[in-house]
């Protein structure tokens, strides 16, 4: 198996986490004169005042079982529309391009000359995998996303807690007295972002942990520049880490799927 499809399913599996003291101070007293269900919302919805957002000069490092492969890439996100990620060795030319829509994902394998469609809930290898559109954006922009929200939302217990700094949401889904997931969202109340979001899955034997190490400000927005993800079960664990070069936001994003004349139309092996 070589190095570009390991990295691609490596993201596969994650589609299932003096400026900057001015944004705080913005924000806070914003946060003082809305309601407390209007910054849960601000918290797992963001911002509607950006609507594009291009991550350049992006660095992937995936380590699988101890076996570590790296790449260069960019992310360009419309937002309720498509995400664009586009994957280059650190020097040379696109291996791989992924479209995800809000109800599929496209891959064009520029090296095998193939493209394949893939649906957002899958097998890959030991892993059932649920992720969606919403999902994907919420990691790449630092949000806190529901784990189970697709799922029946009125069985899912939660729990809020305020600690210096700090806002904790635990959330646990139970049938017939049995716990199948919990998770932690350790959101900053400075900026409303997450620092730390944990998922233990204990239908599928998976833990997903989605840390955030640093922040930059943007245009008087703050967006994470070095995320980690870590996936565990039984018998494999995947490190990604993503650290991001530059970051541009409400600039125009190239949005046009052109799969080449001569690329066949083939089925994804995990």
């Amino acid at each position: 198996m070589n190095k570009s499809v390991l990295i691609l399913m490596s993201l596969l599996m994650i589609l299932f986490l003096s400026c900057k003291q001015k944004e705080k101070i913005i924000r806070q007293e914003f946060k003082d004169k809305i309601t407390e269900e209007e910054l849960e919302k601000l918290i797992f919805t963001g911002n509607d005042d950006i609507k594009t957002i291009k991550f350049a000069k992006i660095n992937f490092k995936i380590n699988i079982n101890d076996d570590t492969y790296e790449s260069g890439g960019n992310i360009a996100i419309l937002k309720d529309s498509i995400i664009i990620v586009s994957l280059m060795p650190i020097i040379g030319y696109e291996i791989a391009r992924i479209f995800c829509f809000k109800d599929k994902i496209l891959i064009l394998d520029r090296q095998n000359k193939s493209f394949s469609y893939n649906p957002y809930k899958a097998e890959i290898g030991k892993y059932y995998i649920m992720g969606n559109f919403n999902t994907i954006i919420s990691i790449l922009t630092g949000r806190a996303f529901i784990y189970e929200e697709e799922q029946n939302y009125e069985k899912l217990k939660k729990n809020m807690l305020k600690e210096e700094g700090y806002r904790k949401y635990y959330f646990e889904m139970q049938e017939e007295n049995l716990i199948e997931s919990k998770q932690e969202i350790m959101v900053r109340d400075d900026n409303l972002l997450t620092e730390n979001n944990e998922i233990i899955d204990y239908r599928n034997k998976i833990k997903v942990n989605v840390n955030y190490k640093q922040f930059k400000s943007i245009e008087y927005f703050i967006l994470p520049d070095e995320i980690d993800i870590h996936i565990d079960n039984a018998n494999d664990k995947i490190n990604l880490s993503i650290h991001i070069g530059n970051i541009i936001i409400n600039d125009e994003v190239n949005a046009n799927v052109i799969i080449p004349d001569k690329y066949k139309d083939v089925k994804m092996k995990y």
